[in-house]
């Protein structure tokens, strides 16, 4: 029996999956290519919730590069996927916290049920979307002149 050894694994990261979408639909999806079965791994934002990014181990660079290459852009339901290949150390952290050094305002997880509640639900925004680099002072700029806040 042939063992991949995990310093020769490759990933694919994947961006724009369907929130609803199912462990088994990406293994469908990469079924034309030599995956480590059981590999998914579905992104989750602070709260636990799908955030739309997955990856997927590869036995080989090779096989990662042409499965990034021949299924990019392609639908996972009704969305179509961005694909790349990524290492198998940044696989391993996949879902864990990040730190970004400089800002320490930036990249801090903000759980909205801490501060969002029926008595303010009507005055509350939720932005998407922000620049990754975006701080808590970026976002008070962008707002200056809008109210209080």
């Amino acid at each position: 029996m042939f063992v991949v050894e995990p310093d020769d694994q490759v990933a694919v990261k994947i961006r724009g999956l369907p929130y609803q979408v199912r462990y088994e639909e990406i293994s469908d999806f990469f079924s034309n290519y030599q995956y480590i079965e059981k590999s998914v791994i579905l992104g989750l934002n602070n709260e636990g919730r799908k955030n739309g990014f997955g990856a997927i181990l590869f036995e080989n660079e090779e096989e990662a590069a042409a499965a990034a290459k021949g299924m990019n852009r392609e639908h996972v339901g009704s969305r179509y996927v961005d694909l790349s290949v990524i290492t198998y150390g940044d696989y391993k952290r996949f879902n864990k916290p990040r730190d970004f050094g400089g800002d320490r305002n930036y990249a801090k997880p903000v759980k909205l049920a801490n501060y969002v509640n029926k008595d303010n639900q009507d005055r509350s925004l939720v932005m998407r979307g922000l620049p990754y680099r975006a701080t808590t002072q970026t976002v008070q700029d962008f707002f200056d002149g809008f109210g209080s806040l």
